[in-house]
């Protein structure tokens, strides 16, 4: 008896051991493995469903979510509240590694809200129109939509369009194609990021510094977000520099983080 339990005794201290450093025993693998971990950042707070299970909320202070212990797959994750909108990914959980959402976006649904978050659109697409915004200059989205003139040595312009491709001038002796059939395009607010949109309604984002956070791109990287099925009329970067408002066919807030799937909010 004496030696069975000190067997026992060693057997559940490695197991302890096992998990306090971040393994579990899978039994898809037969092995033990070194779990993963989610961190989800939400606008509010909200209800966090894991698989469609219920695992807590978002805390009171940043509106933060993290769970540990998870084995490395793919999970079902949805961010919910009452009158709010809907977030929900196909979240891929690696071995040892940490994976983060950082710029969750969730609005409310109710009419005075949601009155007051049509108007705020309308005076980021259309500030023209709109004399009296209430939005900051320095998030006026600078949209080049016509064709633009090659601009001469002392105007040179970072980006323009002509003859509906989108060009950069960038450290450049001669101009650089980005793209064809551009329609109109959007620098972000600290002018690490530069979207457009063309004339098969897609949506692009060019990353044009090194992201600081997930998911990860480098200087020069280039992405296809969406495709609509109507014409893009107007588009501007909402709320940063993470989600696009388009109006095709009625506002839509588009997210630029194409892991999982992307949230598209329909106004």
């Amino acid at each position: 008896m004496f030696y069975l339990a000190v067997v026992i005794f060693l057997f559940l201290s490695l197991v302890v051991v096992i998990y306090a450093r971040g393994y579990k025993y899978s039994f898809d693998d037969n092995r033990f493995v070194r779990t993963g971990a989610v961190r989800l950042d939400v606008n509010t707070g909200a209800n966090v469903y894991f698989n469609d299970k219920f695992v807590g909320t978002t805390s009171f202070l940043g509106n933060s979510f993290s769970r540990g212990g998870l084995l490395p797959g793919q999970y079902s994750v949805r961010i919910s509240k009452e009158n709010y909108t809907t977030w929900q990914k196909k979240v891929f959980v690696q071995e040892g590694f940490l994976t983060e959402f950082t710029k969750i976006i969730i609005l409310p649904e109710n009419e005075d809200e949601r009155g007051k978050l049509i108007t705020e659109i309308e005076d980021l697409l259309y500030p023209s129109s709109s004399p009296s915004s209430s939005i900051s200059p320095s998030l006026t989205p600078k949209v080049k939509i016509s064709a633009s003139p090659t601009p001469t040595p002392e105007t040179r312009e970072p980006f323009y369009i002509k003859s509906k491709k989108l060009y950069s001038n960038a450290n450049q002796t001669e101009p650089e194609v980005i793209s064809d059939n551009v329609l109109g395009f959007v620098l972000s607010p600290n002018e690490s990021k530069l979207f457009w949109w063309n004339s098969n309604n897609e949506i692009w984002v060019l990353w044009l510094k090194d992201s600081g956070y997930q998911p990860y791109h480098k200087k020069g990287d280039k992405e296809l977000i969406t495709r609509f099925s109507t014409k893009v009329k107007q588009a501007a970067w909402f709320k940063g520099e993470d989600h696009v408002v388009v109006d095709s066919l009625g506002y839509k807030i588009v997210e630029t983080d194409t892991r999982g799937g992307i949230n598209i909010i329909k106004l």
